[in-house]
């Protein structure tokens, strides 16, 4: 062998010693670097996982506790919080049903019993001509009854028209009491809308009375 083929062949030896004593320096240093690297990364991982779990658990808690209380209280049952709408006339029925008891006496319902309707003018001057005439909603009401003129009240009340509600039905026929529908109104000074008219309300009422729940049950005349 040549002295220019030894001389070749010794430095790429040195040089491949040289690249292995290089690659285990490398490694040395770099071993503690990965497992605090990996020690961190897990940890953080596991820690992440851990904290996604108990917040899932606690959302699935709190979703079943709202859908029991929901469920515990059917629309039909649920109270309706409607602020209370201005009348031309203040009328207090707390006050009224101390002396007139029954709904009927001042509410009509005209055949054929879909509505109940508001009291005739005259009607109410049967008492107020000579109760609280002096009074200004007394007063303001017996100018409407001269004039021959409905006092406009504010319907608190309603179903979209393509809801067919019989009060004739639901009173007469059924036996519903006012209640059930309207709330305590004869505790009320101010009137307000307390039960809802919703289309699950009415269901919800129909099927605890064992009552019909098809489509033309309400959407049929």
């Amino acid at each position: 062998m040549s002295a220019d083929r030894r001389s070749q062949t010794a430095a790429t030896a040195e040089s491949a010693i040289t690249y292995v004593a290089l690659f285990k320096c490398r490694a040395r240093f770099l071993a503690p670097l990965r497992m605090t690297y990996k020690k961190h990364f897990f940890g953080s991982l596991l820690t992440l996982l851990v904290v996604t779990a108990l917040l899932a658990r606690a959302m699935r808690l709190v979703g079943v506790g709202l859908t029991a209380q929901s469920s515990n209280q059917p629309p039909s049952k649920r109270a309706v919080e409607q602020p209370a709408r201005a009348q031309p006339i203040p009328f207090s029925h707390k006050l009224h049903t101390r002396f007139v008891q029954r709904c009927e006496d001042c509410h009509a319902m005209p055949d054929p019993g879909w509505d109940m309707t508001y009291p005739a003018e005259a009607k109410c001057m049967e008492c107020h001509a000579t109760i609280k005439n002096g009074s200004p909603a007394v007063v303001k009401l017996a100018e409407y009854w001269k004039e021959q003129k409905p006092v406009p009240w504010v319907q608190i009340y309603k179903v979209p028209d393509y809801v067919f509600f019989s009060h004739k039905v639901h009173w007469k026929k059924a036996g519903i009491a006012c209640e059930v529908c309207h709330g305590s109104v004869t505790e009320r000074e101010v009137v307000t809308q307390e039960k809802p008219t919703t289309m699950a309300a009415c269901v919800d009422c129909h099927r605890e009375r064992h009552a019909a729940v098809t489509c033309r049950s309400c959407h049929n005349r």
